[in-house]
C-alpha cells in the first residue's frame, strides 16, 4: 500500500509542477486557489509518508512543491500585477523548477503493477 501511495504522489506532484514556471496544474487546467489548498494537504500527507518510511532527502523536493502551491494561489489573486507566473516567481526569488525527488530505496523502486 505504501509503495502505491508513494508512486501515486510522485506522479501527481511531477504532473502538477511540470509546466513551471508557467504555472501549477490540476488536471488539464491551471490550479485554482482552493485546489492549491487541497494540493498542500496532499503534499503534507506525502511528507508524513516519507517521514514514516524514513525516506531521507525528499525535503528539497517537498519544500519546492510547497512553495509553488502556496505562492501560485497568492499569484492567482494578484495576477493583474504581473505579466506571468514566472515573473512573479522571480520577483519573490522562488524556484523556477522543482528539483527531482531522490531515488527511493531499492525496496521502493519498483512501481506497483
Amino acid at each position: 500500500m505504501d509503495r502505491a501511495t508513494y508512486w501515486h504522489a510522485i506522479d501527481w506532484l511531477a504532473f502538477a509542477t511540470h509546466e513551471l514556471p508557467a504555472g501549477v496544474l490540476e488536471g488539464a487546467n491551471g490550479a485554482t486557489e482552493s485546489e492549491c489548498r487541497e494540493m498542500l494537504d496532499e503534499l503534507d500527507e506525502f511528507a508524513r509518508l516519507c517521514e514514516r518510511l524514513s525516506l531521507a532527502g525528499h525535503g528539497p523536493f517537498i519544500e519546492a512543491c510547497r512553495w509553488h502551491f502556496e505562492h501560485y494561489a497568492h499569484y492567482l489573486g494578484r495576477r493583474r500585477h504581473f505579466s506571468d507566473y514566472g515573473t512573479y516567481v522571480q520577483a519573490r526569488q522562488g524556484p523556477l523548477r522543482i528539483p527531482p525527488p531522490p531515488d527511493p530505496p531499492r525496496w521502493l523502486q519498483s512501481r506497483p503493477g
